[in-house]
């Protein structure tokens, strides 16, 4: 047997769990505009959680993966052979928030419904539809040795930890409330739901406008996210935290890391980071999750599904 990667170490399991009632969530697709409907189903043990487009013929199915990620274009967007679904990271945040573990999202368009720019109406839409567990253990691992990705004077970093945090530090080379707002997640789902779920997607107006005029976010609004313009808060009723866009950021980290598919114990930091380097992060800590469960003989027995 090959010496087993010292990235990650197995420390316990847990029951794998699903959601107990079926539901569906129809909302505004930041990008194209469309109305968007999506279907959430249980699903069986070793499934993860998959993305079936309805809409398309053979209903074709994306495992959200970090190994599925096929860009970040202001958004994290997965794809196989061809066929992709776009702003997963919201949906993705709301499920490692709640510890869901496996879930099919039957969806009928190429994007997930933006809503109010948080993952507040998934939270509350999964905490309605009750999450039961499962006779299938889910191994949990820790992080032994740091991995990071720089890129452009930014990074996002996963050190060894006991306990798994998240945290943020946002700068802007602007004044107002963009200028610098810092978070820190200690994690667990209560404090998740409370005081992040319900953190928006922001933009600055200098950076959206060309954006809107040339109809690339044929959806946006204030309805579902906040705008600065000049250092002040466009939107009515300002802020909902006043380092609001720091614990987005957190929310959005939370979704991408979802991709990694494992419980891994670390403590997460990004500074200045997005999406492209935080997937990437994901692909580096999923890749040696499973060299560990490829070189582990009884792990291969317990997850054979795992590829």
């Amino acid at each position: 047997m090959r010496e087993q990667s010292s990235i990650v170490k197995r420390v316990g399991s847990r029951p794998q769990t699903t959601i107990l009632n079926v539901f569906e969530l129809t909302g505004v697709a930041l990008f194209t505009g469309k109305i968007v409907r999506c279907r959430f189903l249980p699903a069986l043990p070793d499934t993860g959680i998959v993305f079936r487009r309805i809409d398309l013929l053979d209903k074709p199915c994306i495992q959200a993966r970090a190994s599925s990620v096929v860009s970040t274009p202001r958004c994290t967007v997965i794809g196989q052979n061809g066929i992709s679904v776009q702003l997963v990271e919201h949906l993705l945040s709301a499920v490692y928030g709640l510890g869901i573990d496996n879930l099919i999202v039957e969806i009928d368009g190429p994007e997930v419904p933006i809503f109010d720019g948080s993952s507040k109406q998934f939270v509350q839409s999964f905490i309605e539809a009750k999450t039961v567990s499962l006779a299938a253990q889910k191994p949990i691992f820790k992080l032994v040795e740091p991995l990071e990705v720089m890129s452009n004077g930014t990074v996002v970093r996963a050190s060894v930890a006991d306990e798994l945090s998240f945290s943020y530090l946002l700068h802007y080379d602007a004044k107002g409330v963009l200028e610098h707002q810092d978070y820190v997640l200690k994690f667990n789902t209560d404090r998740y739901t409370r005081q992040v779920s319900s953190c928006r997607t922001f933009s600055s107006y200098e950076e959206i406008q060309p954006l809107l005029e040339k109809g690339f976010i044929k959806g946006g609004s204030l309805e579902n996210g906040i705008i600065v313009k000049e250092g002040r808060v466009l939107n009515e009723g300002g802020l909902r935290f006043s380092n609001e866009m720091a614990r987005h950021k957190v929310l959005d980290m939370i979704g991408d890391l979802c991709l990694i598919g494992f419980d891994v114990i670390a403590s997460y930091h990004g500074d200045k980071s997005g999406h492209s380097q935080t997937t990437k992060l994901a692909q580096m800590i999923e890749e040696k999750v499973l060299e560990w469960v490829h070189q582990t003989p009884q792990s291969v027995q317990e997850w054979a599904h795992i590829q």
